[in-house]
């Protein structure tokens, strides 16, 4: 398995937009200024319709508060000229009765002084012609004027807008008729005009923009400024107040080329005179922009404080998860570095980062202990190699010299094949041994040569014998302490499939830690992954070894039965060659005594047909010991073979563990030490 590359994070890998610092900082600021946008929304809308429906309210007040005061004004006039045109003198003047008239211009000027706004009282009689002014003034006609023409009706009235034909000034004229109480005949009027720009004053005095219209829809007056009879009148008869038979309201309007909120008041009964009174949308706005400017002066201050508790607690996440993101750094570059600080905190934070140190100090403890196991393997892998090579070579020993076993038994057999030739040669010598003596003697010495040839080929066999014997129990203890090292290799192969269980159950607790902590624990699954295949991978690369191991172990065991029986069949050998070198040694006594049997005729053929037939049966028994022996040693040669093909496999194996082991002691170099750099 390829090492996995981990790629190194670090604070300027992540721009500042995509930086969780940056994101709570701006959650926090939305999360205030949000509501605080609402709120001042909801205030401002709230104060401004306040400030607007208060405006209303108090124009409306204001609208009616002017109309009343022009009412009164239009009521003083109404009940004084009322009053003197019910006066008797006045009755009796327009009967044309004699009356005094000092005393009816002092009454006419006394009613003046009263209402004192120097306009004067005007008797007028039923065609419309004035005939008393307390003021001496031009006596007109006045048949043509509307207020004239409706007091003729009977009733009181109260002129539009007009310009008096005397005085040429704008006002307004108030008739009232004059009865006759006997007949009740309208015998003329007395009306009495009033001058408009003291309407300009009332509107002045009580409001900063108003006006009165009269029925036509003309201004009447203003309370800016005062109109002369010269000026160019504004007529409002298209005013939304001009065309309904509501007596007051209120609407916003543009007419004066700016909005403006208008309140309105008429009087319907007495002069059907509408006052407007008027305020612009700004000055109406103004208090509830102040109070908007407050609230978002305010505001402002709430989002510095805010924008500063934003950064003070995005840097109370941002450090610690930096210092995260560095330990995890370090752990993916394989160094175990804990988090400096942060773990004494009681929140979540210290929770990850306490969390964060148990892990990676588990993890240190893991790969420590992989460490020393991967050690370990090792050193059991060169040993275990070390061993086998040394078997090897003790097996390939012990095959050359089984081989030179071989090869002497072979060559023994062929020689005690010549001996047996020699003994037939001997029966014919016995033969003839009355017939020539000499040659008797002759053949004796040779077989007696034959038969210390023999006899030191046996020794050289039984020598042989002896030291393949050793060796056989070498290769025997050799290979028995090789079964016990493949033993204690299957022990040390348990244990590092101990340590990959508990190194996958670790990386399984990782796993599990890592996921509890969410995002900032993606660096701690990728690394319990890795831990994970190394542990799936140490544990199959033991179950490899165990497999080859139990392998090794039952070709150890055959190997030690082969040698046991070669052993045995060395043994067996042994007592023969012992036997046969008896034998030998026997034969050779009797060839002396052949010899000396030659030499002295006398005890010759009989003794000598006796010594042949004993030398013919040891012949044959030393043959076929020979051939015995011959064929144990290729036995032992083909097992000593199969000892050196098992020894072959199990340094293969060795081999392979040994690759393993460095393969695994690879892997894990990549977690450091805490001293390494």
């Amino acid at each position: 398995m390829g090492k996995a590359k981990l790629v190194k994070n670090n604070e300027n890998d992540i721009s500042w937009k995509n930086s969780i610092k940056t994101k709570l900082i701006s959650s926090m600021l939305l999360v205030a200024a949000i509501p605080l946008l609402i709120a001042v929304s909801i205030s401002y809308y709230t104060s401004t319709t306040k400030a607007v429906a208060d405006a209303l309210d108090s124009l409306e007040w204001q609208a009616w508060y002017v109309q009343s005061a022009i009412l009164t004004v239009i009521q003083n006039n109404e009940s004084t000229i009322r009053s003197f045109a019910e006066s008797p003198t006045t009755i009796a003047f327009m009967r044309g009765e004699e009356v005094d008239m000092d005393e009816l211009k002092a009454q006419m000027k006394s009613l003046d002084e009263y209402l004192g706004d120097g306009n004067v009282i005007v008797l007028s009689n039923a065609e419309g012609q004035m005939v008393l002014r307390d003021d001496d003034g031009a006596l007109v006609d006045i048949s043509q004027r509307e207020y004239w023409q409706e007091a003729m009706t009977g009733k009181f009235s109260v002129s539009n807008a007009i310009v008096s034909a005397s005085t040429g000034t704008r006002s307004i004229s108030m008739a009232c008729p004059v009865i006759d109480n006997h007949t009740g005949k309208v015998l003329g009027t007395v009306h009495r005009n009033y001058n408009l720009n003291d309407f300009h004053e009332i509107l002045a005095a009580e409001c900063d923009e108003g006006f009165v219209v009269d029925r036509n829809g003309d201004m009447l007056a203003h309370s800016q400024y005062e109109i002369s009879a010269d000026d160019e009148v504004l007529n409002f008869s298209a005013s939304p107040y001009m065309n309904t038979d509501g007596i007051e309201g209120s609407y916003r309007s543009t007419a004066a080329g700016y909005p403006t909120y208008l309140a309105y008041a008429k009087d319907n009964d007495l002069s059907g005179f509408t006052v407007c009174v008027a305020k612009k949308e700004s000055d109406i706005m103004a208090s509830a922009r102040k109070s908007a400017y407050i609230v978002i002066g305010i505001g402002i201050a709430l989002l510095v404080i805010v924008a500063v508790l934003s950064v003070i607690l995005a840097n109370g996440f941002a450090k610690p998860i930096t210092s995260v993101d560095s330990s995890l750094s370090n752990l993916a570059e394989g160094r175990f570095k804990q988090i400096d600080g942060f773990a004494n905190r009681k929140d979540e934070i210290g929770k990850i980062v306490r969390s964060t140190n148990s892990v990676i100090g588990k993890l240190d403890d893991i790969v420590g202990h992989i460490k020393s196991s991967a050690s370990i393997v090792g050193d059991s892998s060169e040993n275990l190699s070390d061993m086998a090579n040394q078997i090897s070579s003790t097996a390939e020993g012990v095959s050359n010299a089984v081989m030179e076993i071989a090869t002497g038994a072979t060559q023994q057999a062929e020689e005690i094949q010549q001996a047996a030739e020699n003994v037939g040669r001997i029966t014919d010598a016995v033969t003839g041994v009355q017939h020539s003596t000499e040659n008797m003697e002759n053949l004796a010495s040779k077989m007696k040569q034959a038969s210390e040839a023999s006899s030191k080929s046996l020794i050289d066999l039984q020598s042989s014998s002896s030291d393949m014997t050793e060796k056989i129990e070498e290769i025997a203890r050799t290979i028995s302490a090789t079964k016990d090292a493949v033993t204690s290799i299957n022990e040390s192969v348990e244990g590092i499939s101990g340590i990959a269980s508990q190194t996958n159950l670790l990386s399984l607790n990782a796993s599990i830690e890592a996921a509890r902590a969410g995002e900032a624990g993606k660096g701690f699954a990728v690394v319990a992954e890795e831990i994970r295949k190394l542990a799936d991978d140490s544990d199959s690369m033991a179950q490899d070894i165990r497999t080859q191991m139990d392998i090794l172990l039952k070709q150890s065991e055959a190997a030690v039965t082969a040698a046991n029986l070669v052993r045995q069949g060395n043994l067996e050998q042994q007592e023969a060659i012992g036997e046969t070198l008896e034998s030998v040694n026997g034969m050779l006594a009797d060839i002396d005594g052949t010899v000396d049997g030659v030499r002295d005729i006398a005890g010759g053929a009989s003794t000598c047909v006796e010594s042949n037939d004993v030398v013919s049966d040891a012949m044959s028994s030393l043959s076929a010991i020979s051939e015995e022996n011959a064929a144990s040693s290729e036995t032992t040669g083909n097992s000593v073979q199969e000892l050196s093909g098992t020894v072959s496999d199990l340094a293969k194996s060795a081999d392979d563990l040994k690759d393993i082991a460095i393969k695994l002691n690879e892997e894990i170099s990549f977690f450091k030490d805490d001293d390494e750099v």
